[in-house]
């Protein structure tokens, strides 16, 4: 399946539930990190950037772990 032409949309369940935790969860961590480190928000955005690339459909790591699924299957 291409990733990028995906549709794929949550559930209710879903949105409620596990993403709804997810991101408070990683809120909560961004919070953490700013707290000890007393990084500028600046930092913060650039390091969620990072991770954001690495979760694009065409990265290294989005490709070998859909390969991997793929494989898996």
């Amino acid at each position: 399946m291409n990733s990028i032409n995906s549709s794929w949309t949550p559930s209710h369940e879903e949105n409620n539930g596990i993403i709804t935790k997810t991101y408070e969860l990683i809120n909560a961590k961004l919070h953490y990190l700013k707290a000890k480190t007393d990084c500028p928000d600046e930092f913060i955005h650039k390091f969620i950037g990072a991770i954001q690339k690495e979760w694009h459909p065409s990265s290294c790591q989005s490709i070998a772990r859909t390969s991997k699924k793929d494989f898996q299957n």
